[in-house]
């Protein structure tokens, strides 16, 4: 219900948008604080919105009253103003216009081939049924039972890295041949993800796609975000509308290409009817409910329950240690030392056997209550600009991974503060790996033999290349070492730069 408190709440949070927009003169895709500010708002503002528009249908809502809801939202509504406030007042002092790549600057540095290396293997085991899953409940992927295919270096790896490799290799497309590949390369990776049977996964390799291009300067039109919202709309409801018509149970571990292909196939067949329609509607209505889980925590902190500290945070440091450096990390933890919602939620009193929403800001009242998280937010929103002025300043691979990382982080918002360390250690992993391949391609042009004849050209004879208006004129490496100067000299005013 739109109540005076959730208006309240939801005035506070588009007063922090707007901030945040005049802070950063509008430049959203670029900036991941900026990125989480609107991830946050969404979970904790526009979920309230489709409540009153379709009332009954969030399945999150029979634990708890209106009432709770209406003092979270009070709470929430200003730690997400807070978070605003600190973060645009270190972005707005350091604000600079976005810099103009190079030829080779940034994901220009990397080539299909040696990407498509890495990310074949990953989409073929998510394929199998071996590698990027679907998420469950804490308690339900704790079942006991062994599934040899819910463990693997696959399953592992694929988790971690598909969304930002397939992202990566969108975001190289567009920025190497431009904005005319963005509805082939959103198309090619909807096909592809759908198989995970993961609607976030789509969503989030489609936005961190742009992000990649818009820190390159390469942005969409207004009638190429159209198209962005109609094929991710279109391949989030083919997955719903497929969960409704085969179940969730063909996207688990073990099935494989043939069941999840055939599923799909029923499912677009479907899509039309009722019963996918009221999937598709249910699964958007309850998958953005925020609110649930922290005005849980928050009335439980009213009463008996207790502040839970940073422990669980501790317990997540001690998790950042991959598993080929310590392969007893996770038999010698409990389920409550390995996640910290499944911490939480047996601290509290609540299932672990619900799928729910933490969020950073409903996961963060339970380390020190309402004041705490008030300071939480303050110090989030600061390390946010710290973090992503440091990822802005100069466009290197290395910091554009970073930025990427940082966005992906706001995109998994709705996790918890447990996703950073993960993704993080994730970009610090893919960093070293681009770097690496970027400098055996730069080691591999070092070796090319290069040509030691020119062709005779008579200096009235039609140039080779011509003049493109716009372009930096600029003389290419090999000439300057083994060109006359005079031949130097005419080609300089005659070729252009090899740009983006």
């Amino acid at each position: 219900m739109l109540t005076v408190s959730v208006l309240i709440g939801l005035t506070l949070q588009a007063a922090a948008v707007v901030g945040v927009h005049v802070a950063i003169r509008g430049d959203w895709m670029r900036r991941p604080g900026a990125l989480l500010l609107l991830a946050a708002v969404g979970f904790h503002g526009g979920t309230e919105v489709m409540q009153w528009l379709w009332p009954e249908r969030n399945i999150f809502r029979v634990f708890l009253d209106q009432d709770d809801i209406d003092d979270w939202m009070l709470l929430v509504s200003t730690a997400i103003c807070a978070y605003a406030i600190s973060y645009a007042m270190i972005v707005v002092r350091r604000i600079r216009k976005p810099a103009h790549a190079a030829s080779e600057d940034g994901l220009a540095r990397l080539r299909l081939p040696w990407l498509l290396v890495l990310v074949v293997p990953l989409v073929a085991a998510t394929f199998a049924g071996r590698g990027a899953l679907q998420a469950v409940a804490p308690a339900q992927a704790e079942t006991g039972e062994v599934v040899p295919e819910r463990d693997g270096a696959l399953v592992a790896l694929a988790s971690e890295f598909l969304v930002p490799l397939v992202a990566v290799l969108g975001a190289v497309v567009l920025v190497r041949w431009g904005m005319r590949w963005l509805v082939p390369v959103l198309a090619a990776q909807g096909a592809v993800l759908a198989v995970a049977g993961t609607r976030a996964m789509i969503v989030f390799a489609a936005l961190l796609t742009l992000v990649g291009a818009a820190l390159h300067g390469v942005r969409p039109s207004r009638r190429q975000i159209a198209l962005i919202l109609v094929v991710v709309s279109g391949f989030t409801a083919l997955i719903s509308s497929t969960r409704a018509v085969a179940g969730r149970e063909v996207f688990e571990a073990g099935q494989g290409s043939g069941e999840r292909i055939d599923a799909l196939l029923d499912g677009a067949a479907q899509i039309h009817t009722e019963r996918s329609r009221e999937a598709i509607l249910n699964d958007l209505v309850y998958r953005f409910d925020g609110n649930t889980f922290g005005a849980m925590i928050f009335d439980s902190l009213r009463g008996s329950g207790e502040p839970v500290g940073m422990e669980t945070v501790g317990n997540n440091i001690a998790m950042l240690m991959p598993s080929v450096l310590n392969p007893d990390k996770v038999a010698s933890r409990s389920l409550e030392q390995r996640n910290e919602e499944a911490y939480i939620d047996a601290a509290f009193g609540l299932s672990q056997h619900v799928d729910w929403l933490p969020t950073i800001l409903g996961t963060a009242v339970a380390y020190y209550g309402p004041v705490g998280l008030i300071l939480f937010a303050l110090l989030f929103g600061a390390a946010m600009a710290a973090a992503e002025v440091l990822a802005l300043a100069s466009l290197t691979t290395a910091r554009v991974m970073f930025a990427i990382g940082l966005a992906h982080c706001a995109l998994l918002y709705g996790s918890g503060p447990q996703v950073f360390v993960t993704t993080l250690r994730t970009v610090v992993a893919l960093v070293l790996v681009l770097s690496a391949v970027a400098w055996l391609r730069r080691r591999r042009q070092a070796t090319v033999p290069a040509a030691v004849s020119l062709p005779a050209v008579h200096p009235m004879a039609q140039p080779r290349h011509s003049v493109v208006p716009g372009h930096q004129m600029q003389v290419r490496p090999l000439e300057r070492e083994l060109v006359p100067q005079g031949w130097k000299n005419w080609r300089a005013k005659t070729t252009p730069a090899e740009g983006l």
